[in-house]
């Protein structure tokens, strides 16, 4: 089997995307600087939503993004922007039936409001490349909002 490459995720249906994410494989924190590149939209509600859902197109669809997982810092246009400081731990996903990377932001001095209402997931697919989850900090259907990559 041909490795995963980012060209290949961007090819990917959001069914195809589901798949990759749920698939089992050995989860571990990624370290190193990783650039994003968003995917596609999930089909949920909380995806819809009238104000977070502009508010993702801004800042992951139409601004360069990453995440430093060594400084455990989002960043977007470049590392030196990091916005969001987070916890990175490897265990079960809040939104599917398998195990991820979970970002929480509880430790970022972002304004308070913002800190409880940020959270992410990733799948390392390679020490290079990540399936990732955006969304927020809600159950399955109103936080999980869209699929995202990540590469070193």
């Amino acid at each position: 089997m041909n490795a995963m490459t980012l060209a290949c995720l961007r090819r990917c249906s959001r069914a195809e995307l589901e798949d990759l994410y749920v698939a089992s494989r050995p989860i571990s924190v990624p370290r190193g600087l990783f650039h994003g590149c968003f995917l596609a939209w999930l089909d949920t509600p909380g995806a819809r939503h009238p104000v977070f859902h502009p508010l993702q197109v801004l800042g992951f669809e139409l601004t360069p993004f990453g995440v430093d997982f060594t400084a455990r810092r989002w960043f977007f246009f470049h590392p030196r922007l990091a916005a969001g400081r987070f916890t990175a731990e490897a265990g079960p996903s809040r939104w599917r039936d398998t195990d991820a990377v979970c970002l929480r932001y509880e430790v970022s001095r972002l304004p308070g409001p913002l800190r409880r209402v940020l959270y992410d997931e990733v799948k390392p697919l390679s020490p290079t490349l990540c399936l990732g989850l955006g969304g927020i900090n809600a159950a399955r259907g109103r936080g999980d909002h869209f699929f995202f990559a990540l590469t070193a």
